[in-house]
């Protein structure tokens, strides 16, 4: 059997995606050594009643040259159907998105976990945050930052409409448009943002 499976470059997601997708800091990257654990992307295309398209497992570290690597799988695929657990399998440090070593850098995807309202304007549109409003969250709402925002040029009647609203994560959002990030520390409730294109910043209203 023909390899099925070849492995994921989670550096170039956590690019794409820096606010969501968590890839270990060179920090952690550079104490890897052998018998540390990383945990891989298999991506395979071989059809199965999951829908599957990849897994993500395990590999103990058993050799290290720079940012090459060497180690033994340390999990049973699901239904990837040519490697088993303790095969050898060989990556590079751009393969590598999480360790067991504790991050020394801030977590961005954890910090920007919580949930927001966001407008399909910016959100489906790709169109900036130009408002936002912060109110005091609800006890009921888990992990809901209070944030709303905006592209500042909806309707009224979009605004009312709840098709038209997402409940997603600020990361989410940060990472189509993240101008607003230094607005996000600011214990400031019930107040009103706007983007001021002739100060390129935003004010308050």
């Amino acid at each position: 059997m023909s390899k099925t499976w070849t492995l994921e470059d989670v550096t170039a997601i956590g690019k794409d995606a820096p606010y969501t997708f968590y890839v270990p800091s060179n920090s952690v990257v550079n104490q890897l050594k052998k018998g540390n654990s990383v945990k891989l992307m298999f991506n395979c295309d071989v059809e199965n009643e999951h829908g599957y398209s990849a897994e993500r497992m395990w590999v103990i570290i058993t050799e290290v040259n720079n940012e090459c690597y060497k180690g033994t799988l340390d999990n049973d695929p699901i239904y990837i159907p040519d490697i088993e657990y303790q095969d050898l399998v060989e990556f590079q440090a751009k393969h590598i998105m999480q360790t067991d070593i504790e991050e020394t850098e801030e977590d961005i995807v954890g910090k920007y976990f919580p949930r927001c309202y966001v407008t399909s304007h910016v959100l489906k549109d790709g169109l900036p945050v130009g408002q936002l409003y912060r109110e005091w969250p609800s006890e009921e709402e888990e992990n809901y930052s209070g944030w709303a925002l905006f592209s500042g040029l909806e309707t009224k009647e979009y605004l009312e409409n709840g098709e038209n609203w997402n409940y997603v994560s600020l990361g989410a959002v940060l990472n189509q448009c993240d101008r607003f990030i230094s607005l996000l520390d600011i214990e400031d409730f019930e107040h009103e943002y706007s983007w001021d294109d002739s100060m390129s910043a935003y004010v308050k209203i």
